[in-house]
């Protein structure tokens, strides 16, 4: 164990007596160094400094410095390091009391070899900043990052080093899962990545994830832990989003709508890394449409889209203003062709159609159809409307005439129905069963057709489930 007590005067003398090189150099002092000797690499660095060498007893003095013997030194340097002052504070101190040839270098390595020292020790200065490689085209490598939580909640960043494009996702839950399938559905819109940049944290350092990149083709890159300057695309996007929308949300809006409006906003403006060209127009080729674009004059008329259409309406489809039409009225998951009057034309296949009660309808050329001349007095007050039988609205057959053998029963030629139906209704019930004997061929052509038996004349309203199917 290395002597820690303070030295002394005596200690050095006793210790240049025991050192063979100082020795020498105290005796070089006073009798003189010899000019026809060659010196050694310890005893030359002496010989450099001979005029600032001098000797009080058997100790060698550097100007005002006390040279120290080779076994006295470590315990020289204990004592200077004894308050871990650092190593620029113990050359100042060293320098007013002590010299040998290589003090600077062993106070250095005194204090680089301090466990205590090194664990507090200041970070080395910063490295010039390395660039992440230049990307050739879109999509190529993406930045992601968690941003919150904002207003309890968090938002997954994915930003396109090539074009700048951003993609924000709101979510409650950071897991691997939600992660994984935040990233697909962003991924089916755009594409894969060749390489996805991200930080340390659990989502993206599971095997969930690792397992989802490798099936993907996807390269996943991990920034060192707790350096966030190496996915700095993301970190600054983070940094911007935040920002804006406390600048958006002091307007009183809510979170959502801020983030469209950021997004909105930023994908439209000039970015300063893609020589003043927006994020859209790197990524689609082209400016997305924002509200300043309605101050610059459109050059395009109605009548030249019309030329251009490639689908006009066959001729025989085409209405003018006061046509008699039939259109389509759709009610209870149905429709029924109803009459109206063609007002104006909207478009190339659009038409605006008055009906009963000056009501306009917007049609299509496909939901409409020429009406004659004669439907024109459904729109002048006539009130009548075609039915189908009672029969078919109740679904209920005809009575069917049986073939069981009975006698013929005589029947009245009477041509008023009002006294057959009588007679039917008084003789037998409705569902009774009725044998005629056929006509032969010479009263065919005298006698008048036989008028089939009526149900009764009792007015029955038919199901309510049939309404639908009623035409007006």
């Amino acid at each position: 164990m290395i002597n820690t007590f303070p030295l002394n005067f005596r200690d050095i003398e006793e210790g240049i007596r025991t050192d063979s090189l100082l020795w020498k150099v105290h005796k070089y002092i006073q009798e003189g160094w010899p000019s026809d000797s060659s010196y050694g690499m310890e005893l030359a660095r002496f010989y450099n400094r001979k005029d600032d060498l001098s000797t009080v007893g058997d100790c060698v003095l550097f100007r005002e410095r006390v040279v120290i013997p080779r076994k006295l030194r470590m315990r020289c340097l204990n004592q200077l390091h004894r308050g871990h002052p650092g190593i620029q504070r113990m050359k100042s101190v060293a320098r007013s009391y002590l010299y040998w040839p290589s003090i600077d270098e062993d106070v250095a390595d005194c204090v680089s070899s301090c466990t205590a020292c090194m664990a507090v020790a200041k970070s080395p200065p910063l490295l010039e900043p390395k660039f992440w490689p230049k990307t050739t085209k879109p999509w190529e490598r993406v930045h992601i990052d968690y941003a919150g939580p904002v207003d309890g909640a968090n938002f997954l960043i994915v930003v396109d080093a090539f074009s700048k494009w951003p993609e924000v996702m709101k979510t409650i839950t950071t897991t691997t899962t939600a992660t994984i399938s935040m990233l697909r559905s962003i991924f089916a819109r755009f594409g894969m990545p060749e390489k996805l940049v991200s930080d340390n944290g659990a989502q993206f350092t599971s095997d969930t994830c690792k397992d989802y990149c490798k099936q993907s083709g996807i390269e996943h890159i991990k920034t060192p832990p707790f350096h966030p300057q190496s996915n700095g695309q993301a970190e600054r996007f983070v940094d911007t989003m935040k920002r804006a929308l406390k600048k958006i949300q002091s307007e009183e809006m809510s979170t959502e709508t801020a983030l469209d409006t950021f997004l909105q906003t930023y994908r439209s403006t000039p970015h300063p890394a893609l020589n003043q060209r927006t994020p859209a127009e790197v990524l689609f080729h082209r400016n997305i449409r924002i509200p300043l674009d309605l101050i610059r004059p459109t050059t395009t008329t109605h009548s030249e889209v019309d030329q251009r259409d490639d689908q006009q309406p066959p001729a025989a489809r085409q209405f003018q203003p006061g046509d008699a039409v039939y259109m389509k009225h759709y009610s209870r998951n149905a429709w029924q062709w109803i009459p109206g009057m063609e007002s104006k034309r909207i478009g190339s296949v659009m038409y605006e159609i008055i009906t009963d009660g000056h009501r306009p309808h917007r049609r299509h050329a496909n939901q409409m159809r020429a009406r004659t001349s004669s439907g024109r007095g459904h729109l002048a007050g006539d009130s009548t409307k075609h039915q189908l039988p009672l029969d078919i609205l109740t679904e209920v057959a005809p009575t069917p005439w049986a073939t069981t053998p009975k006698a013929p029963i005589p029947v009245e030629r009477n041509n008023d129905p009002s006294s057959t139906s009588q007679r039917f209704s008084s003789d037998r019930s409705p569902t009774q069963q009725i044998v005629q004997p056929l006509p032969s061929a010479s009263e065919t052509s005298i006698r008048q057709p036989i008028q089939p038996p009526r149900r009764s004349s009792r007015l029955r309203r038919p199901p309510r489930r049939l309404d639908g199917y009623r035409l007006y």
